[in-house]
């Protein structure tokens, strides 16, 4: 299990590393802040319904159009990522490709 303080409808901070059980943030911080239990695959900036009972209280995120959310890392990828963009010309990449080829060749 995880710890979140909520915020505003959003599980805004991860708190599991300063509290790894809900007991331990009792009196720790003032009333009107709100720590829950979570379950291990919710992230920051899911949504939370205190309306709903058990899991069903976090609400996963939406992706946009093009992206995906990946459940490992709780965040957005896209789909179809860019090609990276060649490494540019420098002295020394042509230093390194000549003697690279130069070993290759011996």
């Amino acid at each position: 299990m995880k710890i979140f303080q909520i915020y505003n409808g959003f599980c805004y901070w991860d708190a599991t590393a300063a509290h790894p059980t809900i007991d331990s943030t009792i009196g720790k911080y003032p009333p009107d802040i709100i720590f829950v239990e979570a379950p291990d695959y919710v992230f920051e900036n899911w949504g939370y319904d205190s309306n709903k009972t058990g899991d069903a209280r976090f609400i996963k995120p939406t992706a946009p159009e093009g992206w995906y959310y990946d459940d490992e890392t709780g965040s957005f990828k896209p789909i179809n990522p860019p090609e990276p963009d060649p490494e540019p010309e420098t002295p020394w990449t042509q230093m390194t490709t000549a003697y690279e080829e130069g070993v290759n060749e011996a």
